[in-house]
């Protein structure tokens, strides 16, 4: 028996703002030769806590761990379970170009997709992710797999997010796993997210794949810092400011005018900028700069 131990891959990159982005690679693999048949294994999962996420797994199980994701795999090789992310890679995917990408990256050869099923969209933050859930057969270091992986990308301004989250076994197991590895593999959720990566980056799977209020927010409180920077870029490209009106709770986004005061019109969203703070008129309302998180 051939063990092989989990690598990660850590890269660095820079767009608008500075980031890391990190690609976990998935799985640790044993080529066994002495195995013809797989005896039925129907495990009880034990939770357990480590650095970065929590999990439940058998009593024995093998953890790689990094503040990309973790791999779960069986003392035997032939069950492994997973969930791993890239961030901010430049240019735009599709979650089957990721999972390819993935395979190949992790070694695996004669990838075949036996079936694919769309998932819904899922909007987190600002994003809208889009996933797919595949059913694969692939080579793993001289063991033939089956697994079944979901794929999610989010592209937005010339980058992408992208995650997979889903677990394998060996082909002859491969029918005895689908009654409890996708339990396994949901079992495991973020719990440090200050620690992964360094800011709130790293997503934890649901069912169907990504449904959790906590996830949503470690999302939000990830990206607003980089949507904050891109929109004050656009604004200072289009000449245009945000103005709030406090009698309304609107914010608008208006031309500058290069003036110090603003002021809305009655009945309408015109904005008339002064260089003192004297109304153009009866009724002009003043407005304010927006509140924090205000717009």
């Amino acid at each position: 028996m051939i063990s092989r131990q989990l690598s990660a891959v850590f890269r660095s990159r820079r767009g608008l703002t500075a980031f890391t982005a990190i690609l976990f690679v998935l799985t640790s693999f044993c080529c066994l030769s002495e195995i013809a048949h797989a005896q039925a294994y129907s495990p009880s999962l034990q939770p357990q806590q480590g650095r970065y996420f929590r999990w439940s797994s058998p009593a024995g199980w093998r953890v790689s761990e990094s503040n990309a994701g973790v791999t779960l795999t069986s003392p035997d090789g032939r069950y492994s379970a997973f969930l791993a992310s890239l961030l901010r890679s430049r240019g735009s995917r599709t979650p089957v170009d990721f999972l390819r990408w993935v395979l190949s990256a992790t070694g695996c050869t004669n990838v075949r997709v036996i079936s694919t099923k769309q998932l819904p969209p899922q909007r987190m933050s600002y994003q809208v992710w889009k996933f797919i859930e595949a059913t694969l057969a692939y080579t793993a270091h001289g063991m033939p797999v089956t697994a079944v992986i979901k794929s999610g990308v989010a592209n937005y301004y010339g980058m992408n997010d992208a995650m997979v989250v889903g677990y394998q076994a060996a082909n002859s197991d491969f029918a005895n796993a689908q009654s409890f590895m996708s339990q396994i593999a949901k079992s495991i959720v973020l719990t440090n997210a200050a620690g992964a990566n360094g800011n709130d980056t790293i997503i934890h799977p649901k069912n169907n794949p990504l449904d959790n209020s906590a996830t949503i927010k470690s999302w939000e409180n990830r990206q607003r810092g980089v949507d904050e920077a891109m929109h004050n870029d656009a604004n200072a490209r289009r000449g245009a400011v945000d103005l709030y009106d406090p009698s309304t709770g609107e914010t608008i986004n208006a031309w500058s005018q290069n003036k110090n005061y603003y002021w809305r019109q009655p009945g309408s969203n015109a904005v008339v900028g002064t260089d003192t703070y004297n109304s153009p008129g009866v009724g002009y309302v003043p407005l304010q700069a927006p509140p924090p998180q205000g717009r």
